[in-house]
Formats: C-alpha cells, structure tokens, sequence
C-alpha cells in the first residue's frame, strides 16, 4: 500500500528531524566537532589596558577575550567576555570629534572600566544541552558563552561556532529549516548609512551611539554599497596609529586591510543553507541584502538573525 504524504506531514516530519538533532547533541559535542584540537584559552588579565586589548585581538585575529582577576590564591577568575565592540563604547565615553587629538591617553584605560557595557558572563559545561546553548545565541542574544570541561579548564563559544557545527550537519536538519527564503530569516533593517567622505573616528563613534547594530555600511554619493565597518576594525589600535582615525573612513580601512574589500552580499533567492554556507566559508560575521535587479540595500543577515530562525523552529 502506498502512503502519500501531503506538505503538512512532510514539514511535520522535516521539523520532527531537526527537533531529534537537537535533543540528540550537547555543548560537548559542538566543542568536540568545531575545536577538537582547541589551544588553551586565550585570556587577558583585567588590568590590562584598551591598547593592549586591541593589540592582543589582531595579533590573535580573534574579536573577543575573556578577561579574570586573581583570588588571593592566585587562582583566576573570570568576570567577563570583553568584545571589540565593548572596547569602542568604552573609548567613546572619553572621546568625541572635538577632542580626538587631545585623547589618545584613553587607551590606557584598564579593561575592568568595560565591566557594564559587557554583556552579562555567561558559562556552561560540556554536559548541557545543545538546546541551552542555542536559547542563549538565538532569543537572548547573547554573542559567546565560556564553556567548562570536565577537567576544570575553559572553551570560548561564539555564534560562529555554534553556526560551523551545524552547517557539518546540514543533511540532518530538515529541509523545512534549511529551504526557508531570505525573507523567512528574521533580519534587521538597515538603521544608518555611512557616506564614504566621514573619518574613521566619526564612523567609529556613530556605531557606538547605536546599541542595536554592529556595523554600518559605507555608501557612495549614489547610495550604492562599497564598504563596510565594524568595531572589528579598531583591532590594532595604539598610540602610535592613534592619528589614523582622523583619516576618510575609505583610508583607514585601506591602510589596516591593505586595501578595500566589498561586502559580502545576498538576494531574495538565497535560502537559509546557502546563507549558512556563506558564512562559513568566508568568515563573516553579517551578509548585506541587496535588491537583485537594483542593487539597493534592504538588510542586514547577522549571525544572531540565523540562529534566531533556526530556534523558533525548534
């Protein structure tokens, strides 16, 4: 006798698939698919300063460190997770346009001043579920997690890895999820452009001002994408490149990537693998959603967007 299934039984069954994955997986095993060979924790202590920090995130290539202080035993504790991003609202509290020339000393602020405009610390062990995990990446937005092992030590996790894992297993998520439309993806539009004539410093200081987006693009006069910036690209910052941000915005991206590249983009034909993909494969951290025909700029997909549509189909 054949069975005949309707759309109704096969997304049924495609959200049943997904649903067995994550029940199925904990923490420990993202760890074990995505760093089975992982360094020791990179970590700063909290006395460290702003241009430390900033040095210590590009010599790494890495966009975040957990910071600790020391009990009286000299046993390390950590107290937070401090991202570029939190480095940069923190420097604009001290700096402004007027007074860029004068303020260079504002990088030798300690990291423990960041403590507030982190986000809350998060730690999980290897043992919790995969579903915790996605709860906190997805609807409480939360951007990296410190894990801790079985022996006492700790793992960084961020949205990127938690993203890298599932996209190794993509043949077993369903296709419900995987063949959803850009337009399925829960997405944030585009709040503020940024003309390519401002300076680094005023590109810097007008992404800090704004606590819902994380990087803001560069248009030309016709309004037509050609870059991109994010506090990702004060990494590297000292005193001695401190006049750097009195440079055109298009300079300074120049100057610290060596040239400048094109944002990665996406279209109404994309689905939900392919966007996955993308991400992965080049290492971004967000696609801008153009208009297929016209070029305009519709969006922004972030890795928070991704994990967000993935947990409410769940």
């Amino acid at each position: 006798m054949t069975t005949i299934l309707n759309n109704n039984d096969i997304n049924l069954k495609n959200k049943d698939t997904f649903d067995q994955f994550i029940q199925s997986k904990n923490v420990g095993d993202v760890i074990q698919k995505v760093k089975p060979t992982y360094r020791d924790l990179l970590d700063l202590p909290s006395s460290s300063t702003m241009e430390e920090a900033f040095d210590f995130l590009l010599a790494e290539d890495i966009s975040s460190v957990p910071i600790y202080h020391t009990d009286t035993q000299g046993v390390k504790e950590y107290i937070a997770i401090v991202s570029a991003l939190d480095l940069l609202k923190l420097l604009s509290t001290k700096v402004s346009v007027e007074t860029l020339q004068s303020n260079s000393d504002a990088l030798l602020m300690p990291l423990s001043d960041t403590i507030g405009m982190t986000e809350k610390l998060c730690i999980l062990k290897s043992s919790d579920s995969l579903d915790k995990l996605s709860q906190l990446f997805s609807f409480k937005r939360v951007h990296r997690v410190l894990i801790q092992q079985n022996n006492d030590t700790f793992v960084l996790l961020s949205q990127m890895d938690l993203i890298r894992f599932f996209q190794s297993f993509n043949h077993q998520l369903g296709s419900s999820v995987l063949d959803l439309s850009i337009k399925d993806i829960k997405h944030s539009g585009v709040r503020s452009e940024l003309n390519y004539k401002s300076t680094a410093a005023e590109a810097f200081l007008k992404l800090a001002a704004d606590d819902t987006i994380s990087a803001l693009p560069i248009v030309d006069d016709n309004s037509e994408l050609i870059g991109e910036i994010s506090a990702k690209d004060l990494r590297g910052l000292n005193l001695d490149r401190w006049d750097s941000l009195s440079k055109p915005v298009v300079m300074y991206l120049k100057v610290s990537h060596g040239d400048l590249y094109r944002p990665l983009t996406c279209h109404d034909g994309f689905t939900l693998s392919q966007i996955m993909t993308a991400f992965v494969l080049r290492k971004a951290y967000r696609l801008w959603w153009t208009d297929m025909n016209t070029g305009e700029l519709k969006g922004v997909i972030t890795l928070t967007d991704i994990l967000s549509t993935f947990a409410s189909h769940h």
